[in-house]
């Protein structure tokens, strides 16, 4: 075809010469200037479409300007403010754009059950993000590392606290007790962060192999290697369970997407029964870690029993034992390290344990237990993967640098700070928690503006008798205190 003749003046002002009129008859909304029937909306800026242009004959799609024709009409009158048809509606532009969002969320998930985490942005991550479409494969992974490595550091997040028990106590161990055993019965825990060590402190190695069978994951071009940590993501519905405002909010603020826990969250009770036979419980052999760690087993020990918690901690104690025969809590170490040292005159202790206990007087979170002793965190604070690794790993060097890498099971072994940890003799009515502080509950502690953590002080008043109307609304600071069924019951407790 000669050049010059594909989009000649004569051609475009009368391109349909065999039709009758009547067929080229076009919408009242889209009247065109005489001369013009047949040509696209003129926001296609390109000088091809430019009636009587002297150079028609460039091609239709060729770069004008850094965009062509077709991206310049979505950006003109016959975009969204021009009313245009087909592609350069403007329909079809958030048409696009909607689907662009939903591929990129779709993608997010994927990658997220895959094991690679929304944040880390590829699949080599050793902290496996687990979901109900690879729970049983990833428990299978753990059932056969537990026996090689046999010490499981543990973190969880829930819901903050939602309530308090009122009436008499027999001191502050049952008062706690009892907050705990309440708030557990109505809550959900939302993830689940398990890390495996070897009786040495070592990780499985990247490339683990068992009877011959790499723990390896192959993903398209990519290898994902054998994780050391997990973290399981649980069902929960914001709209359907109940949370403190403020908690809910922190965990959202550090990545947590409560979004796809409602969509592909694990049911708690199917973790639970999947639990029971890993090899990871009832074994005394098996070594728990964690750090002020009330909480944590309570969340853990209901989702087995499938029981609301029993109403005397004696009672819960054998089920913990039961569950967990051989239980390591830090700071329930750091505490009685504390206390050897002001009250021993030769402690067991190492040369370097004065200074380091004498620097965290004043602190005793996990993070700055980990600054103190140089150990660096992977992964996010506040999300269950990363703190159970960190947890692990303070365990190792907790016992290297304080107590001269020898533990007193007989002293430490079984120990829970939060349950027997808080001090205090029993005493009758409410006189030994007058003014008593709820400690940092870890996962439930409620995080105040400032970002410390905060519970509020508790009086021999507030305990005494039943808070007015108002207080209930507003719970002393603890977000909205939720009652249960009746006058006095705060989820299965009732007070006397």
């Amino acid at each position: 075809m000669p050049q010059g003749t594909r989009f000649n003046p004569q051609i475009l002002s009368a391109p349909f010469p065999h039709l009758q009129p009547a067929h080229l008859q076009h919408h009242p909304n889209q009247q065109q200037s005489p001369g013009s029937a047949g040509l696209p909306p003129p926001s296609f800026n390109h000088p091809s479409f430019i009636q009587n242009n002297q150079n028609s004959a460039l091609n239709p799609f060729a770069h004008t300007n850094g965009s062509n024709g077709l991206a310049a009409g979505f950006s003109g009158g016959a975009g969204l403010g021009g009313g245009g048809t087909g592609l350069a509606s403007q329909a079809a532009i958030m048409g696009f754009s909607h689907g662009a969002r939903l591929e990129e969320r779709d993608q997010a998930r994927q990658a997220l059950r895959r094991g690679s985490g929304a944040n880390k942005g590829h699949v080599k991550s050793r902290i496996r993000e687990v979901f109900k479409d690879n729970l049983a494969e990833e428990m299978q992974k753990l059932r056969e590392l537990v026996e090689k490595y046999p010490y499981v550091s543990m973190d969880t997040e829930f819901p903050g606290i939602v309530a308090r028990p009122m009436g008499q106590f027999n001191g502050r161990a049952d008062y706690h007790y009892q907050t705990l055993r309440c708030n557990v019965d109505l809550l959900r825990v939302i993830q689940l962060g398990i890390t495996l060590f070897s009786k040495d402190g070592e990780l499985p190695p990247a490339n683990y192999e068992n009877g011959g069978v790499s723990f390896g994951t192959p993903y398209q071009n990519n290898f994902s290697p054998c994780p050391f940590t997990w973290q399981f993501n649980f069902k929960f519905s914001m709209k359907d369970d109940m949370y403190n405002q403020q908690s809910i909010e922190f965990l959202m603020e550090t990545g947590l997407d409560m979004s796809m826990l409602e969509i592909n969250g694990i049911e708690p009770y199917e973790f639970g029964a999947q639990l029971i036979c890993s090899g990871l419980v009832l074994d005394e052999d098996v070594r728990w870690i964690s750090f002020h760690s009330g909480y944590d087993f309570a969340y853990l020990v209901k989702l087995m029993h499938c029981q609301p918690l029993p109403d005397d901690e004696a009672e819960y104690r054998k089920l913990l034992s039961l569950y967990f025969p051989s239980i390591y809590d830090i700071k329930y170490m750091m505490k009685s390290a504390h206390r050897m040292l002001a009250t021993t005159n030769n402690p067991p202790l190492s040369a370097n344990a004065p200074s380091i206990l004498t620097n965290l007087v004043s602190k005793s979170g996990l993070q700055d237990l980990a600054d103190e002793l140089g150990v660096k965190r992977v992964g996010t604070a506040h999300q269950a993967g990363s703190d159970s690794l960190l947890t692990g790993k303070l365990f190792w060097e907790v016992k290297k640098s304080i107590f001269n890498g020898a533990l007193d099971d007989e002293k430490f072994l079984g120990q829970v700070w939060g349950l027997n940890g808080v001090g205090g003799t029993s005493t009758t009515g409410t006189s030994g928690i007058e003014g008593q502080s709820t400690p940092n509950l870890n996962g439930a502690t409620i995080y105040t503006t400032t970002g410390t953590p905060s519970t509020p002080n508790t009086t021999l008043s507030a305990l005494s008798h039943t808070p007015s109307q108002p207080n209930q609304a507003n719970g002393g600071g603890m977000g909205s205190m939720t009652p249960g069924e009746g006058v006095g019951v705060f989820g299965r407790f009732r007070y006397k």
